[in-house]
């Protein structure tokens, strides 16, 4: 079930997402052709026509975000562990190195010493 899931995830994330974004890019760039470009010639069937494309790349892009979430969701709902009495959730790393403890690994040459 777990690999399933992991599988899932990870053709979710690299491949439906981005290719929902491609979709609406692909339309708001011809949306936009069509528009200010072919539209302006005074044809106001492809100026229409244009703008229709323009408000699909939207519902496209507003779709891509969606799905963006809901994939994230799951993604970070796979890393809560659900033990009855304890509830615990994932934890970031605190940030910043601990120069203290790893000076040794820092040495540059040519710098001066403290």
């Amino acid at each position: 079930m777990s690999a399933a899931f992991t599988l899932a995830y990870i053709f979710l994330q690299k491949y439906l997402v981005p290719l929902l974004f491609a979709i609406g890019l692909i339309y708001l760039i011809y949306g936009l052709i069509e528009y200010f470009i072919i539209g302006k010639g005074g044809d106001e069937g492809r100026s229409e026509h244009g703008r229709e494309l323009f408000l699909k790349s939207i519902a496209w892009f507003v779709l891509a975000l969606i799905v963006f979430a809901i994939v994230g969701f799951f993604g970070w709902l796979s890393t809560v562990k659900f033990d009855p009495g304890n509830f615990t959730t994932p934890t970031m790393p605190t940030g910043g190195a601990n120069v203290g403890d790893k000076e040794s690994i820092l040495e540059v040459p040519n710098t001066p010493t403290r």
